[in-house]
């Protein structure tokens, strides 16, 4: 993918894929963050070109004082890390010695695992943990039990659970629309740890 021309703000966020980048700018929005900017790097695989592009930008050295990637566990959260720390190494940048512990200097770099360090799934396993209260995901479980009887097994649940769940809203959201419109309230405790990563990299 083509990586962004101009750097604006202090605070750098990198993501992966749009669905990620349009729900950290609404996450941001609701925050009241204004000097932070969300960049897609795109698939797990394009992160170390995405980044050795990236820290090449002129403004990049003088500008950023703080740099943040979020990637989905996947199937192991240790290894997602890992794979980050290795784009990081590749691309000259400062290693840190665990998901969101962030490093000295400029810039300080912090990585955000999610749903979190421990834990397999992504950011839609986050989301469909801070709507599991509403009536609605009793009828997505049914819909999915009655899926996998009949020999169709969606191979990333989460996502596939939380798409239906949104499917439900009025105006059959997004996930950044659903984060704005608060089809999922970006205040369920289930978000205090992104909340935390994000003020982290503040200025």
């Amino acid at each position: 993918m083509t990586n962004p021309l101009k750097i604006d703000e202090p605070a750098q966020l990198l993501v992966e894929g749009r669905d990620a980048q349009a729900f950290f700018c609404a996450f941001l929005e609701k925050m009241k963050i204004q000097d932070m900017q969300v960049h897609n790097f795109g698939g797990i695989n394009e992160l170390p070109g995405f980044l050795r592009g990236f820290v090449r930008i002129p403004d990049f050295a003088d500008n950023v004082r703080s740099l943040g990637i979020v990637r989905d566990a996947e199937d192991n959260p240790r290894s997602a890390f890992q794979s980050v720390c290795s784009a990081l190494e590749r691309a000259r940048l400062p290693l840190p010695s665990g998901p969101e512990t962030p490093t000295t200097g400029r810039p300080y770099v912090s990585v955000l695992i999610l749903p979190d360090s421990e834990t397999p799934g992504m950011l839609e396993t986050v989301c469909l943990r801070a709507v599991s209260s509403d009536p609605v995901m009793e009828c997505v479980d049914e819909y999915f039990e009655c899926v996998n009887q009949r020999g169709f097994h969606p191979r990333l649940i989460d996502k596939a659970k939380l798409q239906a769940f949104l499917a439900s809203r009025p105006e059959q959201e997004l996930l950044g629309h659903a984060i704005r419109n608060n089809s999922i309230s970006w205040e369920s405790e289930e978000f205090n740890h992104i909340k935390q990563f994000l003020s982290s990299l503040l200025p």
